[in-house]
């Protein structure tokens, strides 16, 4: 079965591009953005646990954002993730996560002890 197109929230119009980094994931090739599916942030973090602590919490202080889910074209929530002033866009239906291009390097920051 084909993957269909998916486009970035960020950059209109601008096709995600398939990255491998020990998994498959889609990349903005415009702002470097990526997008991870249901369960694929846990997989590109250094402190696993405690980054999966931190995503049971929920969501923190969200609102509506403006972004539209790449995969299911609803939109989508921007929240704190990990931290309440790290604020990336989050799917309530898919569950799925963006986050622009130096976020992850936030978050493995935010998890350092």
């Amino acid at each position: 079965m084909a993957i269909k197109e998916r486009d970035c929230p960020k950059c209109s119009f601008t096709p995600l591009v398939r990255k491998t980094v020990g998994f498959d994931l889609d990349e903005c090739p415009k702002c470097g953005g990526r997008w991870y599916d249901l369960g694929e942030l846990s997989k590109s973090v250094r402190a696993t646990k405690k980054f999966q602590d931190a995503v049971a919490k929920g969501p923190l202080k969200p609102k509506p954002g403006v972004a539209i889910c790449p995969v299911c074209h609803k939109n989508m929530i921007n929240a704190g993730l990990v931290h309440e002033l790290l604020r990336v866009d989050l799917c309530p239906s898919c569950k799925g996560i963006w986050l622009d291009k130096n976020e992850l390097g936030l978050i493995d920051r935010l998890l350092q002890p």
